[in-house]
């Protein structure tokens, strides 16, 4: 199935997403926490990269790819 740009981010905790931004994507991850508003949310670190916030506002998308 192809991935889906969603927009509430607050209900994405703990899932696997792709952070997109004018198209590329910036960064893959879970979801380790969001703002109820779905302003801001963090990806967990991984490996060798940190944990890190992106921002709705900066034009940052989750999109996810649905399970079967």
């Amino acid at each position: 199935m192809p991935a889906q740009k969603r927009d509430d981010w607050s209900l994405l905790v703990n899932a696997p997403v792709e952070i997109r931004q004018d198209g590329e994507v910036l960064r893959t991850g879970i979801i380790d926490d969001a703002m109820p508003d779905s302003s801001v949310l963090w990806i967990a670190a991984d490996g060798n990269q940190p944990r890190e916030m992106f921002e709705a506002s900066l034009g940052h998308e989750a999109w996810i790819t649905p399970q079967e």
